[in-house]
């Protein structure tokens, strides 16, 4: 039967499109997931020799160690969140592509037809604003961990008295 096939062929559509979907929805977690406890791990090993001035003092430049730790792993993190950047967008290039083909087949009005459908390149898909937005926060998150630990081996621990480079640095 036409109508039967028609409609075996419209749920397979739907069931694919659903499973894209689910994918979609994943890839996009796992990169807040990664994004989050890289923030987490950078800044708590960032504060760690503030927390207690005594404690600095007692260990003095053996707790540069953390924010050091902190700051080379927010540029690992630049290449972890990267490789996860780059395989959500597989995942939204496929979606876009069978979305699209489901709505084409939905929307007889031409003029709306043209304003739902979203055509995404691979290309494209892989720098969307999620994409700059996902690196610039990385990328901040390096800096002010690199700026911190410049900041504590020059200024913050007892036996080191450079603090007359910071400004120059600042400038």
């Amino acid at each position: 039967m036409p109508g039967e096939e028609a409609r075996t062929a419209r749920d397979s559509q739907t069931a694919e499109l659903t499973y894209l979907w689910t994918e979609y929805k994943y890839r996009h977690e796992l990169c807040w997931k990664a994004i989050y406890k890289l923030a987490a791990a950078v800044i708590a090993l960032g504060i760690l020799p503030y927390v207690d001035d005594r404690l600095t003092e007692l260990l003095g430049g053996v707790m540069l160690i953390p924010p050091v730790l902190g700051t080379m792993l927010a540029v690992y993190g630049v290449f972890v969140i990267n490789n996860e950047l780059r395989l959500f967008a597989h995942a939204k290039v496929a979606h876009n592509h069978l979305h699209n083909q489901f709505l084409e087949s939905r929307i007889i009005d031409e003029e709306v037809r043209k304003a739902a459908i979203d055509r995404l390149s691979a290309k494209l898909a892989r720098w969307t604003w999620f994409d700059k937005y996902a690196h610039l926060l990385v990328t901040v998150l390096f800096v002010i961990s690199l700026g911190n630990t410049v900041f504590l081996f020059h200024c913050w621990m007892p036996q080191r008295n450079w603090c007359f480079l910071w400004p120059m640095i600042l400038v």
